[in-house]
């Protein structure tokens, strides 16, 4: 049952995150400059539900773009859940197998280091840290969100490209932008979307638990 709502509410967040983009951003546009919603809804989901959750978020995302928007045939539709599903495998909840293998990892740079066969540097001791779990939902949701925008701005930017179009500076200046844009929205909505995913009120549950 649990299963149930949290993938009707992934689901309703999907949709209000693409009528927002499609009828209220186009508002809310710096210099003709434009930030997803989408994009930054399909991170909260990503760090928040996990990559099936993602997936089938993403997928849905990219036949309404393509059904609404799209002038490439089948690019949204291609291009969504791929890029959605390649920064889940960054982005999203390590399983356990993969912290094992991240901790034995940290264990065998930390015996070399010791033993004198390694070099510590600042970036390491920064990886160290971060290395045996995951890196904190507020680090993961715009880094996620950002990556997403850009990496749909260089296949846009790519297709313009091959259609004749000159690619300048101001194209990369817009690009950058987007994605900052980008991420400052999924910073604004991250709150309120994990609320109503129920991520808070799990992890005062788990907190709970372990002070029993």
């Amino acid at each position: 049952m649990k299963a149930l709502k949290r993938a009707l509410k992934a689901l309703l967040i999907t949709v209000l995150a693409y009528l927002v983009q499609v009828c209220v951003m186009k508002y809310l546009a710096f210099q003709g400059i434009m930030g997803s919603v989408v994009f930054a809804a399909l991170a909260i989901i990503i760090v928040s539900c996990g990559k099936k959750y993602a997936f089938c978020a993403s997928c849905l995302i990219g036949m309404m773009m393509e059904s609404m928007l799209s002038n490439v045939p089948a690019l949204y539709v291609i291009a969504y859940p791929v890029i959605t599903m390649l920064c889940a495998q960054y982005f999203a909840d390590m399983s356990d197998r993969q912290l094992e293998r991240r901790r034995m990892m940290a264990e065998s740079r930390k015996v070399r280091i010791s033993e004198g066969r390694g070099k510590e540097h600042w970036w390491h001791r920064f990886m160290m840290r971060y290395r045996e779990t995951d890196l904190p939902p507020i680090v993961r949701i715009p880094a996620c969100a950002g990556l997403m925008d850009v990496l749909l701005n260089i296949v846009l930017a790519a297709y313009m490209y091959l259609i004749g179009e000159d690619i300048g500076w101001i194209h990369l200046v817009r690009l950058a932008a987007s994605a900052l844009y980008t991420m400052a929205l999924s910073l604004v909505l991250m709150v309120p979307v994990r609320y109503v995913l129920g991520m808070y009120r799990r992890r005062r549950a788990q907190e709970g638990g372990e002070l029993l």
